[in-house]
């Protein structure tokens, strides 16, 4: 019974080859597009993600601030300054630490492989590296716990001042002069993306050891601390005692919001992680929107074959065919029409995806195909996609179905 459905459906099929065609053409649109939307709005996201953690994952920066409220008989407008002595204070008073740095800057003229450039040189901790996400090149290493102590004058250096300094030779081990004093490259920066940063890009920077930075520079301030929470969720209870031990050290009051700047990327990360995630499913509404614009043809196809074919459906039943062998035929004939699209779209789309993420990246601040050119067709949008299909496939072949079947046998052999 199985091989005549199938022979009879194979049989309706060719004889209706123009019809189904363009029905199958809408179904390939639609899948290609709820894919590719789906598969480059998971990129999107996934790339703006990687880039918000170029500047720093579950990172706190204090900066300086100036105060807005009176507080114990102080006035409003005091400078507050930030010292090395906060760190000692801060990490001794706060358990919820896990990593802190110092950073001073300043721009220096530097000058290296005969050539000269201005940059901004930046006093750091060995933590600096991790709580930055500074990852050195092959060959290279960021500055460690020995070149603090000793206070060495060794650089680590951004691809973009390694670029232009040293055009493509490997600079590590080589001297640069920073502001007339001599520095060794111990390591370059191995590129990455960067959405945020504060006094430029982390690519065009030059690092020092904050020891080194305070001997020399002679800046007895500190333009910000670095510090890293030993988890996510403990980012605002820190934030909090920072302000209080900072407060009653400097005599502010720790609700004055201007007193000291606190820049809580956790806060910012988890913003941005919600407005991708809205971007990434309203580009799949617009998909499966597509998609279903295609089943809503199907379904009035399948309603038109019903009415077309209502006096060979009679014969068939008076012939002894049973109802669920019709309901069986038109839910056979949908399957295969949203197969067929639905295999043409997928192969294009995974296709155009594996091609796209062929193209180079730019990690240039402006290069915006380094977000746009990284779709990701995973395996959970193809398990979403294939739930959204079957409920399109059984909602567009039932109902016709269903009429088909219900038909009066005697009724159906005089329809003309």
């Amino acid at each position: 019974m199985r091989t005549q459905l199938l022979h009879l459906f194979a049989i309706e099929f060719r004889k209706r080859k123009k019809k189904t065609a363009l029905i199958t053409v809408a179904i390939t649109w639609g899948t290609l597009s709820i894919l590719l939307l789906m598969s480059f709005g998971r990129g999107l996201s996934n790339a703006f993600r990687i880039s918000f953690k170029g500047l720093g994952d579950n990172l706190i920066m204090i900066y300086r601030g100036q105060t807005s409220k009176d507080y114990q008989g102080l006035p409003k407008g005091r400078r507050i300054m930030i010292y090395p002595g906060d760190i000692a204070l801060l990490s001794a008073l706060i358990p919820e630490i896990e990593l802190i740095s110092p950073e001073s800057n300043d721009f220096f003229t530097i000058t290296g492989g005969g050539r000269e450039t201005n940059r901004n040189v930046c006093g750091v901790g060995p933590s600096f590296q991790v709580m930055r996400s500074m990852i050195a090149e092959s060959g290279g290493r960021f500055i460690n716990e020995e070149d603090e102590h000793s206070a060495r004058r060794v650089v680590f250096i951004g691809w973009n001042t390694a670029k232009n300094l040293f055009n493509n030779e490997n600079p590590v081990g080589k001297t640069i002069i920073i502001n007339r004093v001599p520095f060794t490259v111990i390591g370059v920066m191995k590129k990455k993306l960067q959405s945020s940063s504060y006094e430029g890009f982390d690519a065009d920077h030059v690092y020092i050891p904050y020891s080194t930075f305070s001997r020399i520079y002679t800046q007895l301030y500190l333009d910000r601390i670095h510090i890293q929470p030993k988890r996510r969720e403990d980012n605002q209870l820190v934030e909090r005692r920072i302000r209080q031990i900072l407060g009653r050290k400097y005599r502010f009051d720790p609700e004055d919001d201007y007193a000291i700047g606190l820049w809580n990327t956790v806060e910012q990360a988890e913003i941005a992680g919600k407005v991708f995630k809205g971007i990434e499913i309203f580009l799949a509404l617009i998909g499966g929107l597509t998609l279903f614009i295609g089943a809503v043809g199907v379904t009035n196809l399948m309603y038109a074959l019903v009415k077309e074919r209502t006096r060979e459906i009679g014969i068939k039943m008076a012939l002894g065919a049973k109802r669920r062998n019709i309901v069986l035929q038109f839910l056979l004939e949908t399957l295969f029409i949203f197969s067929r699209g639905t295999f043409y779209g997928t192969a294009i789309a995974y296709i155009i995806v594996r091609l796209t993420r062929l193209v180079p990246i730019s990690y240039e601040i402006t290069g915006i195909q380094s977000y746009l050119l990284r779709p990701i067709f995973s395996l959970d949008i193809l398990i979403v996609f294939l739930v959204v299909l079957g409920t399109l496939v059984f909602l567009s072949g039932i109902f016709p179905a269903l009429r088909a079947s219900r038909l009066n046998p005697v009724e159906a052999l005089r329809y003309e």
